[in-house]
C-alpha cells in the first residue's frame, strides 16, 4: 500500500468521518484507519512498516499527533499527507495545503515533498505553535466552544474570557526573567488561532520566534487584538536559535496544536529530523 490514512471520528464535531466515506474511493492504493482516540494516532504511525506516505484526516490535534509519529518513524523517508476535517487549518494555510477533500486527495497523488523544520516541545514535535499561560487557557475554552458557536466566534470568545480574568505570569527564559508576561508562544509559522496572525520575520530554517506580550490590561490588549487579527507588528519578539528552557516558579499550563500536553517546565528546540511533508510547491503556497 502507499497510503496509510488516519481518521479521526470525532474532529470537528465528525466532520471527518463524513469526509472520509465521501472520499474514501477517490484515494487509489490507500489503506483507511479510524482511529479509536487521538491518542493511538502517534503510536500508530510511528510503527508503520510498508507505505510511502501517512496521512492524517482530521484537524490540528490530528496533524500533530500523526506527524509527530511519522517524526519518529524508523523510515525516514516516509512522508506525510492531510486531508483536513478540523475547525482551524493554520497549517494548511500556512503550508499551502487545500481544505477541500478532493482538492487535498489530487495534492497527495500531485503534490511535492517538503523537508519542514519542526519544532520540539520536551522532546514532543509540534507544527504549529506552542502556547504558554492563557494560550493554554484560551484552547481548552476554545475547543468546548466551536462546536456550538463555530470557529472564528467560539475562539474569540474564549479568548475574551482569558483576557478578563487578567492573569500573569514572571517566566525565565534562558538567562532572561519576563516579568508580568501575559501571554508567550514559540511557533514557526505566523498563524496561532482562528484569524490570528503574527508579524514575523523570514526565518531561517535554523531559527524560531518567541512571542510575548506583557503589562498588558484588558483595554490594551482589546487595542493589540485588532493588530493581531490584521496581521500588524505588536507585542515583543526574538528570533531563536538552539534550546529555550521556559519555567515558572508556580505552576503554569503547556498546550500546542490546541491541545493541553502538561505544565512549566518546557523545553523547545528544533528537532534534528525534518517533516517530508506533501505540500504545494513553496511559489504557490499562501503565506500571507
Amino acid at each position: 500500500m502507499k497510503y496509510l490514512v488516519l481518521i479521526n471520528p470525532s474532529s470537528h464535531g465528525g466532520r471527518a468521518a463524513r469526509v472520509w466515506r465521501g472520499i474514501q474511493p477517490l484515494l487509489q492504493d490507500a489503506e483507511w484507519y479510524v482511529l479509536k482516540s487521538i491518542e493511538e494516532a502517534r503510536e500508530l504511525a510511528r510503527m508503520a512498516t510498508g507505505y510511502e506516505t501517512i496521512v492524517a484526516c482530521g484537524g490540528d490535534g490530528t496533524i500533530n499527533a500523526v506527524a509527530d509519529g511519522v517524526m519518529a518513524n524508523a523510515d525516514e523517508k516516509l512522508s506525510f499527507g492531510v486531508i483536513y476535517a478540523g475547525t482551524s487549518p493554520d497549517f494548511c494555510r500556512f503550508h499551502g495545503i487545500p481544505t477541500e477533500p478532493k482538492a487535498a486527495i489530487e495534492l497527495l497523488e500531485h503534490g511535492v515533498v517538503r523537508e519542514v523544520p519542526v519544532l520540539m516541545a520536551n522532546g514532543r514535535c509540534f507544527f504549529c505553535s506552542c502556547n504558554v499561560g492563557m494560550g493554554a487557557d484560551v484552547a481548552a475554552a476554545a475547543n468546548r466552544l466551536r462546536p456550538w458557536l463555530g470557529d472564528k466566534l467560539g475562539t474569540f470568545l474564549a479568548l475574551m474570557r482569558s483576557l478578563l480574568r487578567g492573569q500573569r505570569w514572571d517566566f525565565t527564559v534562558g538567562n532572561e526573567c519576563i516579568s508580568q508576561c501575559n501571554h508567550l508562544l514559540f511557533t514557526r509559522m505566523p498563524y496561532i488561532a482562528s484569524g490570528l496572525k503574527l508579524a514575523l520575520p523570514t526565518l531561517k530554517d535554523d531559527e524560531y520566534a518567541m512571542w510575548f506580550v506583557r503589562n498588558q490590561s484588558f483595554w490594551n490588549w482589546m487595542k493589540m487584538l485588532t493588530k493581531i487579527y490584521r496581521g500588524e507588528s505588536c507585542g515583543e519578539l526574538r528570533v531563536c536559535r538552539g534550546t529555550q528552557v521556559v519555567a515558572c516558579t508556580r505552576p503554569v499550563k503547556l498546550e500546542y496544536d490546541g491541545d493541553p500536553h502538561g505544565t512549566l517546565p518546557v523545553e523547545i528546540s528544533l528537532a534534528l529530523r525534518r517533516l517530508r511533508l506533501i505540500a504545494t510547491p513553496i511559489k504557490e503556497a499562501s503565506h500571507a
